[in-house]
Order: structure tokens, then C-alpha cells, then sequence
């Protein structure tokens, strides 16, 4: 597959193509809670970053077939972003999330992502304090090693900086070493742990856009 036959977009994201992105995160990273939530929520939360002022959704897309086979989902401000999401999606996030959310475990699981942000800025022990993060990036299997989890990082910070951002964080959980490979072979440090999920470990990773020059 030729870099020429990839494009990426970050503009007037189609609901077919949001749809897309959320089914390349069901089936890429299926064991964390968002893939627990299933398709609406997700599509809710997707749709929202595509359109809010404080999320980042970027697209891959194979010109040939218009099939997307990669995304990244990031926030200039995670906190604002679900703050801004609960205020103006109260109702359809209710009707979407609360039927999978019906066991205590997982509406503990619920309020723990909700409040991690929060959580990430006491325990965690970092110098610099970044309000921006990388929360999801996600390639289809047949499009691994092709240089498009790379590209669509760099379209991130692209994005990042036109929105003023000088770093994000990357929350990336215990155990997934090809992720945390990736993120240090992109530039960014391990720069504390936090505890999302019981005595679950989140490695905190931090990319600064102008000390990487991208």
C-alpha cells in the first residue's frame, strides 16, 4: 500500500466514517471499558469529539475503497472535554450508556474514567502539569507496519498545536508494551503512574510538541 493511496482528515467527518472509526476501536482495543460501552456510546463520544472545540478526532482512509482504517481521538483539555460532554449530551448519553451500565462493576468503572483526569493531576508526580491528552489511536490489523499509527500521530500534534497545546499526556494501561514502545519511539517519556481502575497501574507518557520539532 502506497503512502499516496492514504489520506487523512480532520474536517466535516461524516457519521458513516465516525461509525467506521468506533467499529476500528471495538475491534483493535477490545479489553479497556470504552469497548465495554459498545457501539452507540462511543459513536456518541466519537461524534462529539468531531465536533467540540476541545476534542480532536483524525481519520486515515484508503482514497482507493474510501475505507477508513485508522483514527486518533485526542482532548486539549480532557476534564472540559467530558465536563462539555455530559452538559450537552446529558440525555442521549443516559439513554446510550445506562443499559450498559447495569452492573455495579462497571458503573464503578464509569465514574473512575470519569474522574481520572482529576485523579491523574493528584497522584501523579510529573513537573509539568498537561491539560491535553492523546485518549485513543487505533490502526486495522492488515494496515499494521505501514507507517500509518505514526502519520496519524503527527496529524495529531499538528492539530494540537494549531489549537495552542505545547504537551499532552498519553495514558497507556500496564502491559501493553507495543503501545508504550510506539509512544517512546515517537518521543514522548514515561513520566508517572496513576491508578485508574483498583490497583490497575496507567503509565502516564508526555510528548512535548516544540522540544520533538513536529
Amino acid at each position: 500500500m502506497s503512502n499516496e493511496q492514504i489520506v487523512y482528515k480532520t474536517d466535516s467527518l461524516t457519521p458513516k466514517e465516525i461509525k467506521a472509526a468506533v467499529r476500528i476501536q471495538l475491534q483493535e482495543l477490545n479489553e479497556g471499558f470504552l469497548s465495554s460501552l459498545g457501539e452507540k456510546p462511543l459513536t456518541l463520544i466519537f461524534s462529539f469529539a468531531a465536533s467540540n472545540p476541545s476534542g480532536v478526532l483524525v481519520l486515515a482512509k484508503n482514497s482507493e475503497t474510501d475505507k477508513v482504517i485508522g483514527y486518533v481521538l485526542g482532548s486539549t483539555n480532557t476534564r472540559r472535554f467530558y465536563k462539555e460532554f455530559l452538559a450537552k449530551r446529558f440525555v442521549p448519553a443516559v439513554v446510550y450508556f445506562l443499559p450498559r451500565m447495569l452492573s455495579l462493576a462497571k458503573i464503578k468503572k464509569g465514574f473512575e474514567t470519569l474522574l481520572y483526569p482529576m485523579r491523574k493531576k493528584e497522584e501523579n508526580t510529573q513537573e509539568k502539569k498537561c491539560d491535553a491528552e492523546l485518549l485513543d489511536l487505533a490502526v486495522t490489523k492488515d494496515y499494521h507496519g505501514k507507517g500509518i499509527a505514526p502519520r496519524l500521530f503527527e496529524m495529531l500534534v499538528q492539530q494540537f498545536r494549531q489549537k495552542g497545546v505545547q504537551c499532552f499526556d498519553i495514558p497507556t494501561t500496564e502491559g501493553l508494551d507495543r503501545a508504550h514502545h510506539f509512544y517512546e519511539k515517537m518521543g514522548a517519556q514515561r513520566v508517572g503512574v496513576v491508578y485508574v481502575h483498583g490497583q490497575q497501574k496507567t503509565f502516564i507518557y508526555q510528548y512535548h510538541i516544540e522540544e520533538n520539532g513536529r
